[in-house]
């Protein structure tokens, strides 16, 4: 790490955990080139809401997962 990343890792040591959550958004933000979390909630409601249109109109099926324990 450089002397600044390992200056604010000591600053966080000092922040309330909603100001920790206020960086890590602003740190999100910045690394994906400022998408919004919100899009991403609304986009994946869209395709709940497509995908359960799909079961009810008969377009799609619902498969059961099967899970194997191996011992």
């Amino acid at each position: 790490m450089t002397a600044l990343v390992d200056e604010i890792a000591g600053q966080l040591k000092q922040l309330s955990s909603a100001e920790k959550r206020d960086l890590l958004r602003i740190l999100l933000l910045d690394v994906h080139g400022g998408v919004e979390d919100d899009d991403a909630e609304e986009a994946w409601r869209n395709e709940i809401v497509h995908r359960v249109k799909a079961i009810r109109n008969g377009e799609a099926a619902i498969r059961a997962l099967e899970k194997q324990w191996e011992e």
